[in-house]
């Protein structure tokens, strides 16, 4: 489909209120853009300056939602822990709280040990049987009675064992993130009683470039909005919740990142923006439409409704040949500006050039009213 030429934006009727805009909107960048006819005081028309006249080349956008890549990613903690029920049993005491920091080997749940504790009596009483009986014994019996010692000895282990593991403890110190069960509440062996985490050390794994990065170097990520340097524990393979990257990227891996964070800035659950998943509509454009902002970030200019647009843009990868894939905010409808004869700054209006007009404006009689064909090769202004 061909593409309509454009010129600088000139109303043929401007009332003087309009007028005194567009010059202050003109002044503003630095020239003045516009053509046609105004009033003067007595409300007489005259002819406007001519209309200032550039070239630009644009190309129409292919969209692609971004539905496919809102994968969201957070932290987690490096080091993470589900405390699990021994066995069958009644929750007694619960000694911790959700949130609350535990030092290793800290009691944290209690399970109904009655039982447990019958059976470390009776294994005690047996034993103290068994040394009283090798204490009176002499010669071949004296021998029997010192294995049946050592089998009490042994009984009283084991039940001291199981009545041990009727309390629940951390492996190691970190926050009580959750507690699942509540006391006086049945739970089955194996069953989640509450997990465990050191949030010392943060990881996250997320898509990324490989060509952009190996094993043990450093990346920057974005926590919220706040950058973060990150370690590269490894470099894996794409899990398919990422496949859609693939897309983008010529390269694609999935990076194992990890955070230090001895101070607890950072919280598991912190959500993490990948540059590679775009949340804005994706399009190829060429890498000559891609320019810099003042503040160092990227954007493209696009005609939209007959202006000039400067639009923020993330890039992303390369799409073959000169173009790279980029997201930002686009329209359907939007044109992105390619290559200009001159420079146009965001909100300048421009308009075609219908083929039955001259680069003045003035319209020969006779073919006042045809309807020519566009120019379908660079855009006149």
């Amino acid at each position: 489909m061909s593409l309509p030429s454009w010129s600088f934006y000139g109303a043929r009727r401007w009332a003087w209120a309009g007028v005194v805009l567009l010059v202050f909107a003109g002044l503003g960048r630095g020239a003045l853009w516009g053509q046609g006819t105004v009033q003067d005081d007595g409300g007489n028309e005259k002819s406007a300056a001519p209309l200032p006249q550039v070239i630009v080349r644009r190309e129409a956008v292919q969209l692609l939602p971004p539905d496919g890549y809102r994968i969201r990613l957070s932290l987690e903690s490096a080091r993470a822990v589900e405390l699990v029920a021994p066995s069958d049993g009644i929750v007694r005491v619960i000694s911790a709280r959700e949130g609350e920091a535990v030092r290793e080997r800290t009691e944290v749940i209690r399970l109904d040990d009655t039982r447990q504790q019958l059976m470390v009596r009776r294994a005690k009483a047996r034993l103290k049987a068994a040394q009283a009986e090798k204490a009176q014994a002499d010669g071949a019996r004296l021998a029997i009675l010192e294995a049946r010692v050592d089998e009490a000895e042994a009984e009283v282990a084991l039940a001291t064992y199981d009545a041990e593991e009727a309390v629940v403890r951390t492996p190691f110190g970190g926050t009580l993130e959750r507690l699942r069960v509540v006391e006086g509440e049945f739970v089955k062996a194996g069953q989640k009683l509450a997990r465990l985490v050191d949030s010392r050390q943060l990881q996250v794994e997320a898509p990324v470039d490989r060509s952009l990065i190996q094993v043990g170097g450093q990346m920057e990520i974005q926590v919220e909005g706040s950058a973060v340097v990150a370690k590269v524990l490894a470099l894996l393979p794409l899990e398919e919740r990422f496949a859609a990257v693939s897309q983008l990227v010529e390269s694609p891996t999935q990076a194992v990142l990890l955070i230090e964070n001895e101070t607890g800035k950072l919280r598991p659950g912190q959500t993490v923006q990948s540059l590679l998943l775009p949340r804005d509509p994706v399009t190829a454009v060429s890498v000559a439409a891609v320019g810099n902002q003042p503040d160092g970030t990227r954007r493209v200019q696009v005609l939209r409704d007959g202006v000039v647009r400067n639009l923020p843009v993330q890039v992303h990868g390369r799409a073959g040949g000169d173009a790279v894939f980029v997201s930002g905010r686009f329209g359907a409808t939007d044109e992105v500006i390619v290559a200009t004869t001159r420079e146009l700054a965001d909100g300048t209006p421009l308009r075609a050039l219908a083929g039955t007009e001259t680069a003045a404006g003035a319209k020969p009689g006779a073919e006042a009213g045809k309807k020519k064909k566009p120019n379908t090769t660079n855009s006149g202004f």
